[in-house]
């Protein structure tokens, strides 16, 4: 296994994260580091069961002529859905936040370190996400971000995690020759009031090599066939045939320099 881990780490791409040192008052260890996504995996997420409402497998209740499709397989199982909760890193909020509203119901927020956490502009340029105060706040995170040459990196709010009480917006950063910290959007929901807590995921970031693609269409009969054949061959398993026969596993891990 060590080995295995050794030359795992031998022939990864590097994402480098260097603290900015924005407040001299501060030693760079004094700010929360991003970690691999992987290691912030929400608690509801990890209480599920695999089957419904039970990990037993007598609660599987399968069809028998509908494979994997008949299982009572639970989003626990789904591996597209933990592949995404766990892609790139994650940075956590530095301190609790509070969040107070006025007699008008508009938000005000606030923390207790000298941490500059959130910013806010002046303006509302871009569509309000629903059920969300029309006010544009923003992520103020003292890294840097560096990727090798041909890497970008996607900023995006913690996929799947709309139990948070905000929404981050997306972005594309081509890190390899823009590293400095980003102002990173987002929005409050309405009717929140209270604590957002230190170590809270406020977005994800996801490294990726920038290559050209085309699209193309195929209505030929020879390749739908050949796709519904292999789309039929989940039915050799009971549940988990994707997790079995075609996942392949994603490695984001880090280490202190």
């Amino acid at each position: 296994r060590l080995l295995k881990k050794l030359l795992m780490s031998s022939n990864s791409v590097i994402i480098k994260f260097t603290p900015a040192e924005v407040d001299l008052r501060f030693k760079p260890k004094d700010y929360a580091p991003p970690s691999p996504a992987i290691n912030k995996l929400p608690e509801w997420y990890k209480k599920l069961s695999r089957f419904q409402t039970s990990n037993d497998l007598s609660k599987l209740f399968p069809v028998n002529d509908r494979g994997t499709d008949g299982s009572a397989g639970s989003t626990k199982l789904c591996m597209p859905f933990f592949d995404s909760l766990t892609a790139g890193y994650m940075f956590c909020l530095e301190d609790d936040i509070e969040v107070s509203l006025d007699k008008d119901g508009f938000p005000s927020i606030s923390n207790t370190n000298n941490f500059m956490l959130v910013d806010k502009r002046n303006m509302i340029e871009v569509a309000v996400p629903h059920e969300h105060h029309p006010m544009h706040y923003g992520w103020k995170i003292p890294w840097h971000c560096e990727t090798p040459p041909g890497y970008s990196i996607l900023i995006t709010h913690p996929h799947n995690r709309h139990d948070l009480p905000f929404t981050t917006l997306s972005g594309i950063i081509d890190s390899d020759d823009w590293n400095a910290p980003v102002f990173t959007a987002f929005f409050l929901k309405r009717n929140f009031m209270g604590t957002i807590k230190k170590g809270t995921p406020i977005f994800q970031v996801f490294p990726f090599k920038r290559e050209d693609w085309e699209m193309s269409l195929d209505y030929s009969k020879e390749d739908i066939v050949k796709k519904k054949i292999k789309e039929e061959k989940r039915r050799i398993s009971i549940y988990s045939y994707y997790k079995d026969f075609v996942w392949k596993r994603k490695n984001y891990t880090g280490r202190e320099k």
